[in-house]
């Protein structure tokens, strides 16, 4: 028995030994608590194009002295199998979905990672860290361990290349005005989405419209230098976006104005074209989920797709015992 165990120590040494620093091992899912999205509605039920296929409240778990909260960005790695998870306070978060029968029933926390200065190790801090918008690049090629995670930050407006271990590689140049901080109406109201686009390349939306903006509008930028007029109505934020390929972006969006009032999630669904249009764009209103009409939300601020027309979507709890970090999966119907 005594060697059994000492070759079980060795074993366990290695594989922590190979994990980068930070990394945790997940030993069992997480307490994790199902949610209704609303009271009549159960798991493959239709809300007009949204089929719910399950939501679950995360719970404020510590790892590593870093707190699973403030969740504000998603994306999702197919070829690995990985929903990564960004908070605000520069935390990379390795998720594994657990499903039966299509439906979301828990999570895994793999890894527990902060995000890392570019070219060097030190954790990001201050005012630094406060990182909004996630996507990934490479996630969906057939080659595993090669993807590449953009991350948008604001305070400081950038976008930067992340590998997934949290090490910062590289960064994008912005273009004006995107690139200057006086250009944004608060400094915690900067860039709030980011999504690549497989022929538009990177693309970035504030969460309100820019100061000089056009009335009624905000502007979806490319690092490219195109850019596009969005509307945008009193009340309305940006929280996030998702590109589905060739200039097809969905948008999320919502009017929230306090833990305790009336909460409005929108996703839009707009198609870009090459330039820079002179028309605003028109988007689609696909799905709107409101509090006042019994839909149990919060503060979503993160989107992802999954497979198909299924995706994640994950709310920031900002740390308040009266709000959750809600995970949310569902499909986009036609019709």
């Amino acid at each position: 028995m005594k060697h059994f165990l000492k070759i079980a120590g060795v074993i366990i040494g290695v594989l922590c030994a190979a994990l980068p620093s930070g990394a945790i091992l997940a030993e069992a899912a997480l307490e994790t608590r199902q949610v209704t999205l609303s009271q009549n509605l159960k798991p493959g039920d239709r809300a007009g194009r949204l089929r719910f296929l399950g939501m679950l409240e995360l719970p404020d778990a510590m790892r590593n002295s870093r707190r699973l909260s403030q969740l504000s960005g998603l994306a999702w790695d197919d070829d690995d199998a990985i929903l990564y998870a960004l908070s605000d306070k520069g935390t990379l978060f390795h998720l594994q979905p657990l499903f039966e029968n299509d439906i979301l029933t828990g999570v895994r926390l793999l890894q527990t990672l902060p995000l890392r200065e570019l070219g060097s190790d030190k954790p990001l801090l201050g005012w630094r860290i406060d990182a909004e918008s996630l996507d990934i690049v490479n996630g969906r090629n057939g080659r595993r361990h090669d993807a590449e995670l953009i991350i948008g930050t604001e305070r400081v407006p950038q976008i930067l290349r992340f590998r997934t271990d949290g090490y910062a590689i590289g960064r994008h140049a912005l273009p004006a005005p995107a690139d200057k901080a006086g250009s944004f109406r608060d400094p915690n109201k900067q860039l709030e989405a980011v999504c690549a686009d497989s022929t538009l390349g990177i693309l970035a939306m504030p969460e309100v419209p820019l100061k000089n903006e056009r009335e009624g509008y905000t502007r979806i930028f490319s690092v490219a230098g195109p850019s596009w007029l969005y509307p945008s109505a009193p009340g309305d934020r940006i929280t996030a976006m998702e590109c589905l390929g060739r200039g097809e972006v969905i948008v999320l969006q919502q009017n929230y104005q306090n833990p305790f009032g009336q909460v409005v999630v929108n996703l839009r669904r707009v198609q870009l074209e090459s330039g820079s249009p002179a028309e605003p764009l028109k988007p689609e209103t696909i799905v709107t989920l409101d509090s006042n009409k019994g839909f149990q939300i919060d503060n979503f601020e993160g989107l992802a797709r999954h497979r198909g027309n299924r995706f994640f979507m994950v709310s920031d709890n900002n740390d308040l015992f009266v709000q959750r970090t809600l995970l949310l999966y569902f499909e986009l119907l036609n019709d």
